[in-house]
């Protein structure tokens, strides 16, 4: 009988699993623009279903203010537990002032509980009151920089090769790409290093990352590495614009980024101003960069990028959700949480200053890490378990996958704040690592500051 309740618990328990209910994600676009997508949309909605746990939802209307489109989310959020926006189209933005002009800012749907006002009456909000708790992502799948215009054939080109990526048509290679016009220094290991650090070069074998640091960063360079392959992941570490990438040498510029044949899927582009569509009509200077990167003629589908002066940080915390399982909206909201709640405080008056950090383009794309072959002659080295913080008293992070891939990667592991965080601020801490060398469990612990080494 026992035997009997155990088996019927279990299936219970499975059926409850099956049976959980999808993330609902909402795509709000106009009326015309449904009619004009009406067959490539319902596509794109039934690859995403198949192969996401998320239920698509449509919501098409005349929306004419951000204030409407606010008030949606708002009212989806509050019925339907949506847990992400798709915008498709010219759908009206909210513009938040900063840097001398009103830049296009997602924060105001991503989190409708901020009370945005304009301080100076100049007709631009430019400061909000609050404390920022992001409730859902936000994806701008917009094609074009001008305000009211739909593109509606670039639209129609940009779901024709997200259903090539979903069915197999398109398959970028599982490389990694990184820019990044700094050198290395007598003090600091070099943008490479830091870059791996930060886990972005996960999701390619070692043999399948290239770097482009330092006066290696050319213009000759980036067009050389799109004509030899496409890529997974793209990191764009360099000073931009809406017009370009300053490369070593020179720029690399929309219109060279639009008419690749091969493209990279994701990019992450910490450029000042490079996904500022706006700003890109306004002073009407040619296509913008951050569009191109998604809607040209390769397979790049998504960017995550920065409409004004600053750059786009955490984006580690995008590579550790997408290596968690999470999909490119879920794991771009944490590192844009963290932004808003950098800017809350930081150098200026709360609410006077949003991140800038926006999603184009779509946010189902998953990637996995790849895994790295071990050297059948060296040591096995699994690492189990590696905290930081004051272990006396448990106030401590769990670090285990960083030190895993450090070392993995024969980086050095030094116990400070700037590598695993401050979970005991003004308390000397230490790190502690559980791990098996050749079967064999061993701990190491070391003091904050120390240089960690593992050796038989």
């Amino acid at each position: 009988m026992k035997h009997t309740l155990t088996i019927i618990i279990l299936l219970l328990a499975a059926s409850t699993f099956l049976a959980a209910e999808p993330e609902r994600v909402a795509i709000l676009l106009r009326e015309p623009t449904l009619k004009a997508l009406a067959e490539p949309l319902r596509t794109y909605m039934g690859d995403v279903e198949e192969r996401f746990p998320v239920k698509l939802h449509v919501v098409a209307r005349d929306w004419t203010t951000p204030e409407e489109v606010r008030a949606a989310i708002k009212g989806l959020h509050g019925k339907s537990g949506i847990a992400g926006v798709i915008l498709v189209g010219a759908m009206p933005m909210h513009r938040f002032f900063l840097h001398g002009q009103p830049n296009p800012n997602p924060v105001y749907f991503e989190d409708f509980d901020l009370r945005f006002v304009d301080k100076n009456k100049d007709g631009w909000d430019d400061a909000y009151e609050g404390k920022p708790q992001l409730k859902l992502w936000v994806a701008n799948i917009r094609a074009t920089e001008r305000a009211h215009q739909d593109d509606i054939p670039a639209l129609r080109r940009f779901f024709a090769k997200t259903h090539d990526y979903y069915t197999g048509k398109a398959v970028p290679e599982l490389r990694t790409l990184f820019f990044s016009a700094e050198s290395r220094t007598e003090d600091w290991a070099g943008p490479g290093e830091w870059f791996k650090r930060r886990g972005g070069t996960r999701f390619s074998a070692p043999g399948d990352v290239t770097l482009l640091e330092g006066k290696g960063c050319t213009h000759k360079a980036a067009l050389d590495a799109f004509k030899k392959h496409s890529y997974s992941l793209t990191c764009v570490a360099l000073h931009s614009d809406e017009t370009g990438h300053a490369l070593d040498d020179e720029d690399l510029l929309p219109q060279e980024i639009a008419d690749f044949k091969t493209g990279s899927l994701i990019t992450i582009s910490h450029g000042c101003f490079a996904a500022n569509w706006t700003k890109t009509e306004q002073d009407n200077n040619g296509p913008n960069c951050g569009l191109s990167w998604v809607f040209g003629k390769h397979l790049g589908q998504a960017v995550v990028g920065q409409v004004r002066s600053g750059g786009v940080g955490f984006d580690d915390l995008i590579y550790e959700r997408l290596r968690a399982g999470d999909y490119l909206g879920k794991a771009y909201l944490p590192c844009k949480q963290a932004h808003e709640t950098e800017h809350a405080p930081g150098d200026h008056v709360p609410g006077d200053i949003v991140s800038g950090i926006l999603m184009i383009g779509n946010p189902f794309l998953a990637l996995k890490p790849v895994k790295r072959e071990a050297n059948a002659k060296a040591p096995i080295l699994v690492i189990k378990k590696a905290v930081y913080g004051d272990l006396a008293n448990n106030a401590v992070v769990n670090v285990t996958q960083k030190v895993a891939d450090w070392i993995e990667d024969s980086l050095t592991v030094e116990a400070n704040a700037e590598n695993f965080g401050d979970p005991a601020n003004g308390i000397e801490k230490q790190l502690k690592v559980d791990y098996t060398l050749d079967g064999v469990d061993k701990t190491v612990t070391i003091e904050e500051g120390q240089l960690l080494k593992i050796s038989k």
